[in-house]
C-alpha cells in the first residue's frame, strides 16, 4: 500500500475586492466601528459562495500592523499595544457556506468600559477554509498538497472624539540603488492625525529644460495614526535630465491635498 502525505497550504487573501478562485466573495472586507466605552455594537460580514460546492471556514483572530514598505504582519491576538481582538465576538467559530448560497456573520464588538477615548484599534478576523474529504490533493513526490484559503477581515474602533483627517510628506528621494534600469523615487509619509486614512499617491516629473510631463501610476494607502508608510514610484527606463518631481496626496473623504517637491537630476 502506498502511502502519501497531505500537506495543507494556505493563500492569505485580504483587500477592498475579495474574490477566491473558488468563487468565495466576502462583502465589506473591513468593518469600522465606532462608539462610547461600554458600547456594544453589531456589523454584519456575507460571504458568497457561487461555485458548486460546499466550503466551511473557521474564524480566528490575529493583531496586525504595516510596515513601511505597506506590507502587513501578523501577531498573536491581544499581543499589540492597538489590539482589539479580544472586543469582538461572532455567533460561531465555524461557519458552512452551502454551493450557490450566501452566508450572513454577524460581527459584534463589545467596548471596554476602560477603552480610551483617543486610540484607535485594530485586529484580523480570520476566515479559514477547512479541509473537506472532497477536497482533491495534487500529488508531488508523494505528498498530496491541498491548497486551502485565508480571507482576513479587517477590524477597526475609531473613538467618537477623532475627526482629525491628514498626512504629512515626510521626504522625498531617489533609492539608491546599483541597478540603474530599475531606479525608483521614495516618498515618505506619516499619519499625523487620528483616524485611520485612505489616501491615493502621485508622483509627476516635468523635466524643467523641456517641459516634458511624466505621470506615474497611482498608489494607493492606508494608515492608522502615528504610522508611517514609504511609497516607491518606478521611473521609466533611460531617464535623463533636471526633473522636478512632484508629490501629490489625495485623501479620500476630504478636499485637502498635500503636495511636495523636490528637484532631481538623472
Amino acid at each position: 500500500m502506498r502511502k502519501f502525505i497531505h500537506l495543507f497550504t494556505f493563500i492569505l487573501l485580504t483587500g477592498s475586492s475579495m474574490l477566491l478562485a473558488q468563487s468565495i466573495s466576502m462583502s465589506p472586507t473591513r468593518l469600522f466601528f465606532t462608539g462610547n466605552p461600554g458600547e456594544k455594537i453589531s456589523k454584519t460580514v456575507t460571504l458568497n459562495n457561487s461555485s458548486d460546492k460546499d466550503y466551511v471556514f473557521n474564524l480566528n483572530y490575529k493583531d496586525w500592523a504595516r510596515e513601511e514598505d505597506g506590507n502587513k504582519v501578523y501577531f498573536n491576538a491581544g499581543t499589540s499595544k492597538t489590539s482589539n481582538a479580544a472586543w469582538v465576538s461572532t455567533l460561531e467559530n465555524s461557519v458552512t457556506v452551502p454551493a450557490k448560497s450566501t452566508k450572513e456573520i454577524v460581527v459584534t464588538m463589545q467596548i471596554p468600559a476602560n477603552a480610551s477615548k483617543s486610540v484607535v484599534t485594530n485586529s484580523m478576523l480570520f476566515f479559514t477554509q477547512l479541509p473537506q474529504q472532497t477536497d482533491q490533493a495534487k500529488v508531488q513526490n508523494g505528498i498530496g498538497i491541498i491548497t486551502l484559503f485565508e480571507v482576513g477581515l479587517h477590524i477597526f474602533y475609531t473613538p467618537p472624539g477623532n475627526n482629525i483627517k491628514s498626512l504629512d510628506i515626510t521626504n522625498i528621494a531617489e533609492v539608491s540603488t546599483e541597478n540603474t534600469a530599475n531606479r525608483k523615487v521614495a516618498v515618505s509619509i506619516h499619519n499625523d492625525g487620528n483616524t485611520i486614512n485612505d489616501a491615493t499617491v502621485e508622483f509627476e516629473l516635468t523635466n524643467t529644460d523641456t517641459g516634458k510631463e511624466i505621470k506615474l501610476p497611482a498608489v494607493s494607502i492606508s494608515m492608522m495614526p502615528d504610522t508611517n508608510q514609504v511609497v516607491q514610484f518606478s521611473l521609466p527606463e533611460n531617464i535623463s535630465g533636471n526633473f522636478l518631481g512632484v508629490a501629490i496626496i489625495k485623501m479620500a473623504g476630504s478636499n485637502d491635498l498635500r503636495v511636495g517637491e523636490k528637484n532631481f537630476k538623472f
